[in-house]
């Protein structure tokens, strides 16, 4: 029988299979920032140095779309 995989970030354990290709369960995926999703896919094995990555600076206002601006 294969050894059971665990979470790279809360050591619990994987029970799908994707979350086993991305070594993160579908709790700590979902607490990820999307840049953080795109660069686990990108390189699952380098998931320390990804979850390390500060989060980018910003002011917390969240950016408005073209269709927003012309119709207020």
């Amino acid at each position: 029988m294969s050894e059971p995989s665990v979470c790279a970030a809360c050591h619990q354990p994987i029970r799908s299979a994707a979350a086993r290709a991305r070594r993160i369960g579908g709790r700590c995926w979902r607490k990820l920032r999307p840049d953080q999703r795109a660069a686990i896919r990108a390189d699952p094995f380098r998931i320390r140095a990804i979850l390390a990555r500060p989060a980018p600076a910003s002011s917390g206002q969240l950016a408005l779309h073209e269709e927003e601006i012309t119709s207020a």
